[in-house]
């Protein structure tokens, strides 16, 4: 699940997947709230999920697969 959150992460940034792992905090991929949300509803609508909670740049790669198997 990681490996294939970060691959869909880095498509959706444009980032290099070597730069990215799972202590990665959304904060340092992005550079605002607008880009969060986006990326938020693009592994909503990748992973057939709704987040119950306000995802923030505080929250990690690794956290975000946990919320999104849970």
């Amino acid at each position: 699940m990681l490996e294939k959150l970060i691959s869909l992460i880095c498509e959706e940034l444009g980032c290099d997947e070597s730069s990215v792992s799972g202590e990665t905090l959304l904060g340092e991929l992005v550079s605002d709230d607008i880009e969060i949300d986006e990326l938020v509803q693009a592994l909503e609508n990748e992973f057939d999920v709704e987040f119950s909670e306000e995802i923030s740049g505080e929250v990690s790669v690794s956290q975000l697969a946990e919320m999104i198997e849970e």
